[in-house]
């Protein structure tokens, strides 16, 4: 389990409950999906970086632009997982960025999921994309080369 995970930056367990599995007795499709937007979200949290529709925080913010995932096998409860994130970084254009991720089940020790993310950066107030910020791009590049390390 460490090698694959020692790849991506930063992890999060999160315990799959019996209240996700559907009427085929496995997990919902779409809650990997949710599974990953915690892992993004507590990727920008470990870089101390947050934003609302509040208007606290951040005014400009990455927001979910487009989502892509294959899954590998289905989860059952009971199981944890780990949501593994890191920033793709050949990605990177002016409003834009990917994540990539995968979702591993530590019953079954094998990624259960992979997805990739296209997260554009949008402007709370002003309630449209705009450039990336200079300090979220340099602290993302910072921490994808700490984990390298």
């Amino acid at each position: 389990m460490q090698d694959i995970l020692s790849t991506y930056t930063t992890h999060i367990e999160v315990q799959v409950a019996w209240g996700e599995m559907d009427a085929a007795q496995h997990v919902n499709n779409t809650v990997y999906l949710r599974y990953a937007e915690s892992g993004r979200i507590h990727y920008f949290n470990q870089l101390g970086f947050s934003v609302n529709s509040t208007g606290e925080g951040d005014p400009v913010g990455p927001i979910l632009a487009a989502i892509q995932c294959k899954y590998k096998f289905p989860l059952t409860f009971p199981d944890t997982v780990t949501i593994a994130t890191k920033i793709k970084l050949d990605s990177f254009d002016e409003f834009s960025f990917e994540t990539e991720q995968i979702i591993f089940s530590h019953k079954h020790q094998r990624v259960a999921a992979e997805v990739i993310a296209k997260l554009t950066c949008y402007d709370y107030k002003a309630l449209r994309k705009a450039p990336i910020p200079e300090k979220l791009k340099a602290d993302m590049l910072a921490a994808e080369q700490s984990a390298k390390a």
